[in-house]
């Protein structure tokens, strides 16, 4: 915490002397890939503050780009003016990573609002089944139960068996969630995990209905893409089981199982990429280019300029945890000329 406020002291203050304008205009020729996730209204923001970004905020900084002069481009647009040397300067493409329902309920109306399109990396296994993600929603079951204790016997997992009443500390609920999270995966197919889950809920003290109303943890629906798809956002590969194995063979069915779900619905060719959870690495690269991906996006964080290689695209990751002056040091450049002055140093001491 205190290096967090102290950090956002330094950004403030150095705002105010005019570093950030001088790091725009150092950092013009760089494009700005912003990386999202989810958007809540609910508690899931404070579930995984990382994941998820509130529309209020998110809508700050759609106003912030627009008011302080950042274009926002497709993503198409910007890697051509990259590879032609005409990018706009300070031009930003904004991601979206994995498709939850949040997307198109509250993200699409702001983008539609302020005219900004977007890219949406679709994993498609959820989106075929419409059943909550499973790992994620077993984890805000345990995060969200208020019980003190609770006995998982009978469940069918064999870990949890005569254990009788368990104590839920955070660290028990992590140890938990993990647990029920690999029996599903490993045992269980689609339907039996969507009974673990509701069997676990009640077990926990949930109302696993309403949760599963809500449609937070669930995908967006084939009709809520396609009304995306019309007007504003891209929707390109991001995997079927959110998982790019590096051996080629399983490597190319995740893509070529992706593009069989949604380019029937997009109607044209798939041509970019996102790593699911930012593993990555250049020996992938060979698979994606038979693949006919043209880009590839990770969550490494930096600028993107005519020199990066297209498979490799860094990010910037908002959350609701970026602070508004976090964002501005981004979006001006200042953070990028910070890790390259910290790079720069690291590689001067290794040298001595």
């Amino acid at each position: 915490m205190m290096y967090t406020r102290l950090k956002r002291i330094f950004y403030g203050t150095s705002k105010a002397v005019g570093l950030f304008h001088l790091s725009r205009h150092l950092t013009r020729r760089g494009l700005r890939i912003l990386c999202y996730h989810g958007f809540a209204k609910g508690d899931e923001g404070s579930f995984r503050p990382l994941l998820f970004i509130s529309p209020e905020t998110f809508e700050r900084r759609l106003r912030l780009l627009r008011d302080r002069g950042f274009p926002v481009l497709k993503l198409q647009d910007a890697i051509s003016g990259l590879d032609g040397g005409d990018l706009p300067q300070g031009a930003v493409v904004i991601t979206i990573d994995d498709g939850l329902s949040s997307v198109y309920r509250w993200a699409f109306p702001l983008l539609q609002r302020y005219r900004a399109p977007a890219v949406l990396y679709l994993t498609t296994y959820y989106f075929v089944k419409q059943t909550p993600v499973f790992r994620l929603i077993v984890s805000y079951l345990f995060w969200k139960s208020d019980l003190s204790q609770a006995s998982f016997e009978g469940l069918g997992i064999p870990a949890l068996e005569g254990k009788g009443e368990v104590c839920l500390t955070a660290e028990a609920k992590a140890r938990l969630s993990q647990e029920v999270a690999d029996h599903g995966d490993d045992n269980c197919d689609n339907e039996g995990r969507v009974a673990l889950c509701e069997a676990l809920a009640e077990r926990l003290g949930l109302d696993y209905g309403r949760i599963l109303g809500d449609r937070v943890f669930s995908l967006v629906t084939p009709k809520e893409l396609e009304v995306m798809a019309a007007d504003l956002i891209d929707v390109e590969l991001h995997t079927h089981r959110h998982d790019f194995p590096p051996e080629p063979e399983p490597a190319k069915r995740e893509i070529r199982d992706n593009r069989a779900v949604i380019e029937p619905i997009v109607g044209h060719r798939l041509r970019h990429f996102c790593y699911p959870s930012g593993h990555w690495s250049r020996g992938q690269w060979p698979i994606l280019r038979e693949e006919g991906v043209e880009t590839a996006t990770t969550i490494e964080p930096g600028l993107v300029y005519a020199d990066t290689p297209r498979l490799a695209l860094s990010r910037i990751l908002d959350s609701e945890e970026v602070s508004e002056i976090e964002f501005e040091a981004e979006i001006y450049g200042y953070s990028e000329l910070l890790r390259r002055l910290r790079r720069g140093f690291g590689r001067r001491l290794h040298e001595n």
